[in-house]
């Protein structure tokens, strides 16, 4: 039970699932309830989603095989890879989970009728890997590099299951839902890239003794914080846009967007400026964990506002 539980734990299964949950909220709250039409059946959109939290539960998996040292000075409380698991046993289930990443991944882009995008899978396997050995180390890249692949779930929701199911008679249909997906992505690759770089904040002193070259390290406390609350003044401008063009008619989804989202993302702004110790940063870390959730459930209470207007 205690390996079974420190495994959970290396995999990040929080994150996973809310991988998971994002991408059934747009089958079933965009997709099914909107009558969108679609190509995969629940069967072939599962491998979709196992392929999608594999990849990510193979990656977080040499992220910290990678980050042994630096983890050991920045989190040793928190880390149980060397301790419940052994770097060997982390090795055997990074390979297996990529393995299934690759089969689900090609199942998924047969059914979708894209020959060649089963090396998708194989791609992201690469890009992980060598974040993990060294793009991780650099400013920005790095950041931008984990922040694509975190959101590119959402966007291969609409990729694989709704442009394939393009007719003359649904095209304009099926182009807005993508659209609506595409705006979900970039929501979720620009908090992610400001989480990245408030963890970089987090971690900067395991770093520098690492000798790790992030934006974090480069810059110093003091000016990372204008960069991260420059970044988040961003966001909130997105949100505004987003606001006011996709939801402008609908009263319930707007309240809902500027109480929980909009808010928080403000508030998530002032904290910024009063961040200076490592448990400051982890706590705006975890705001933007929130701000994630709560700008992604707003596709079900769009949908459920929708359905009670018509």
């Amino acid at each position: 039970m205690v390996i079974l539980q420190a495994f959970f734990k290396l995999i990040r299964w929080p994150n996973l699932l809310i991988i998971a949950l994002v991408q059934y909220m747009i089958r079933f709250f965009i997709t099914e309830s909107l009558d969108i039409p679609h190509m995969l059946n629940h069967l072939e959109y599962a491998y979709g989603v196992i392929c999608s939290i594999t990849l990510a539960a193979a990656g977080y998996i040499i992220n910290d095989i990678y980050d042994l040292e630096v983890d050991r000075q920045n989190k040793p409380q928190r880390m149980v890879l060397g301790k419940q698991i052994s770097v060997q046993n982390a090795w055997t289930v990074y390979i297996v989970l990529n393995i299934i990443a690759v089969v689900t991944g090609y199942l998924v882009s047969e059914a979708a009728g894209y020959d060649d995008l089963w090396l998708l899978p194989i791609l992201a396997i690469v890009i992980l890997y060598f974040y993990a050995l060294n793009l991780k180390k650099r400013p920005v890249i790095g950041n931008l590099v984990v922040s694509l692949l975190t959101a590119l779930p959402v966007f291969f929701v609409g990729l694989f299951d709704l442009l394939p199911a393009i007719e003359p008679e649904s095209q304009s249909l099926i182009r807005t839902a993508f659209y609506v997906i595409c705006g979900y992505s970039l929501f979720a690759f620009w908090v992610n890239f400001i989480r990245e770089i408030v963890k970089d904040t987090e971690d900067i002193n395991g770093d520098k003794r690492q000798g790790y070259k992030t934006l974090a390290v480069l810059l110093g406390v003091e000016y990372i914080r204008y960069v991260i609350a420059i970044l988040g003044m961003v966001l909130l401008v997105f949100i505004g846009y987003f606001n006011a063009f996709m939801f402008f008619e609908d009263l319930i989804s707007s309240i809902y967007l500027l109480i929980f989202v909009s808010l928080p993302v403000a508030y998530f702004i002032v904290r910024v400026f009063r961040a200076k110790r490592t448990k400051d940063f982890k706590k705006l870390s975890l705001m933007l964990k929130y701000i994630m959730l709560t700008g992604i459930l707003s596709m079900a209470i769009f949908t459920l506002s929708l359905q009670i207007q018509t």
